[in-house]
């Protein structure tokens, strides 16, 4: 049996023969069913359709042409006619054929030859070609001088298929020729013939990107909801993983209580945060704050000597409890929200405690100890008398929440009925300049108006990006409050975007995890989770590609 490519034919007598092909044919050969083309000719495109196509090793290709007709002729005006059937009854009535069956065949073969030749590179085609006629249902009762009888195949040679299409290259060409035509030529025009190898890929846009951050905003909400009665409680830690919503939580719970009339404090770890959540929520702008400048901003703080850590982690912290001894009721608040509370620390949280106002004052502590970048090592939620878990990311698509896991070792759920998403796009270029243009090239095309954000292990002056500044009509800022808007590109480290997000993110100069000082597993944990829909990855070396492609495998 012949290797046979293509649909099987919807046609009657297309089926007929493709049957005795394969129970005649020799093994080496190739049958491929239903070939159609449209090439450019010039200036214009033009189309094509054979039946079949034989490739015959040793000898070439011979093009079908399948006819069912019973009865064909040529009348006196020198046209061509055959019986019309109509739900496969012969009516009796005879028809016009728009182009004769030998001149459409002898067509089909010369297009066919000029395209594979040029498709596979040759300089001539190489082996021999022919074309055929067959009727299966029919015989000739009065031939021509015109046409060679081994361009016809009747009901009287389907028994001999593979000597009427042999013969019908022989006839028509040397032996030299068809020996040209050997097994590796015979493959190449197979794929070329059966289009072998074509595939359509599904490319990511940016309409795609955006319906499914529209998915992942509406999970969100529904998050919140499922929480509100968690915050009830007087105090209550609230521990769940990256992109579970924990500070669109803090801030729902903070307008909450300032609506009431209470004196409430929402105090982050992330200055750019704090500034961002500033910017997006005016009406509570003056209770929004950064831990280290609300302590700095706290009675008159020691001037900072020496090593910073030990003086924001240790000294400032020391300063704000003895000024809490001398504070009255009043100054104390009523409610403190801790958002990224694993960053702080012992002593930061513990004087945040001491500016309760009594132990009817409220106290709400967010945490996410995988993004512990300071690693403080602080694992306990000071303060709290009850702690609820969030275990799914509402944040991020699954396939970006998958890549994640596999990343950095963690089991983390995404949200049920989270949109699918994309895979990370993962790329390396050896230059840092070639580095600044993919990045560009991804924004354009995953967001095109603006608002994606491009992260890194360095701060700008020191990063690929520091000489790309804009790119594809759209400018790279540093300000919060040009973050997610048309026309800009945010960039920050990725430790000082901890907290933030945006739809569509690309890290550049990416390392595996650990073997820089400014991207360690939890850096890389919270690189890859600040992005709602896309994340791209674009590697520092070729070693760092191969470890993310490694781990996505």
């Amino acid at each position: 049996m012949p290797r046979i490519l293509g649909p099987v034919p919807a046609d009657r007598w297309e089926q007929q023969v493709r049957r005795q092909f394969a129970a005649q044919l020799p093994r080496d050969w190739v049958v491929i069913c239903n070939v159609a083309w449209s090439v450019r000719n010039g200036d214009r495109v033009r189309d094509g359709q054979s039946d079949f196509v034989v490739l015959i090793p040793g000898h070439g290709m011979v093009i079908a042409e399948v006819k069912g007709s019973r009865l064909v002729r040529v009348g006196e005006d020198g046209c061509w006619y055959a019986i019309e059937y109509a739900r496969g009854l012969q009516t009796g009535k005879e028809v016009s054929l728009k182009e004769p069956p030998p001149e459409q065949a002898t067509r089909n073969a010369h297009q066919l030859a000029e395209i594979v030749t040029k498709a596979g590179g040759w300089h001539h085609f190489p082996g021999a070609f022919a074309y055929v006629v067959i009727y299966p249902n029919g015989e000739v009762v009065a031939s021509s001088p015109l046409m060679d009888a081994s361009t016809l195949v009747t009901q009287k040679h389907m028994h001999d298929l593979a000597g009427r299409l042999r013969g019908a290259l022989v006839a028509r060409n040397s032996e030299r020729t068809g020996n040209a035509f050997g097994v590796a030529a015979c493959d190449a025009v197979a794929a070329i013939l059966a289009k072998l190898g074509f595939q359509i890929h599904s490319i990511d846009t940016e309409m795609e990107a955006q319906e499914d951050d529209q998915t992942i905003e509406q999970l969100t909400r529904q998050q919140f909801a499922a929480l509100k009665g968690a915050f009830d409680l007087p105090r209550v830690a609230i521990l769940g993983p990256a992109g579970s919503g924990k500070t669109v939580l803090a801030l729902w719970k903070l307008k909450a209580l300032l609506e009431e009339g209470r004196r409430a404090l929402y105090v982050c770890f992330n200055k750019a945060l704090a500034e961002y959540l500033r910017i997006r929520n005016p009406e509570c702008a003056g209770a929004i704050v950064s831990v280290d400048a609300f302590f700095h901003g706290i009675g008159k703080p020691p001037a900072m000597r020496g090593d910073p850590g030990a003086y924001f982690g240790e000294l400032l912290p020391q300063h704000v409890l003895d000024a809490a001894l001398l504070m009255d009721s009043g100054e104390k608040y009523e409610a403190i929200i801790v958002d990224e509370g694993q960053d702080f620390g012992d002593l930061r949280t513990i004087a945040l405690l001491e500016l309760l106002r009594g132990p009817e004052a409220q106290w709400v502590f967010f945490a996410d100890w995988n993004q512990d970048v300071y690693r403080t090592k602080s694992d306990t939620p000071l303060g709290a008398e009850v702690v609820f878990r969030l275990y799914h990311n509402c944040r991020n698509t699954i396939s970006v929440t998958v890549a994640t896991n596999r990343y950095c070792a963690m089991t983390v759920e995404p949200m049920p009925g989270s949109p699918q998403g994309e895979p990370p796009l993962l790329d390396f270029r050896g230059t840092s300049a070639a580095v600044a243009m993919r990045a560009w090239e991804i924004v354009h095309e995953l967001a095109p108006e603006g608002g994606a954000a491009i992260l890194g292990p360095y701060k700008l002056e020191n990063s690929c990006m520091a000489g790309s500044l804009c790119g594809h009509g759209l400018e790279l800022t540093q300000d919060p409050s040009k973050l997610g808007a048309p026309g800009y590109v945010y960039y920050s480290t990725v430790r000082a975007f901890k907290g933030l997000e945006a739809g569509v993110v690309v890290v550049v100069q990416a390392e595996a995890p650990d073997s820089m000082p400014s991207l360690s597993l939890e850096d890389l944990y919270v690189a890859c989770t600040r992005a709602r829909s896309r994340l791209a990855i674009v590697a520092g070396s070729e070693s760092a590609h191969g470890w993310f492609a490694g781990h996505l495998k």
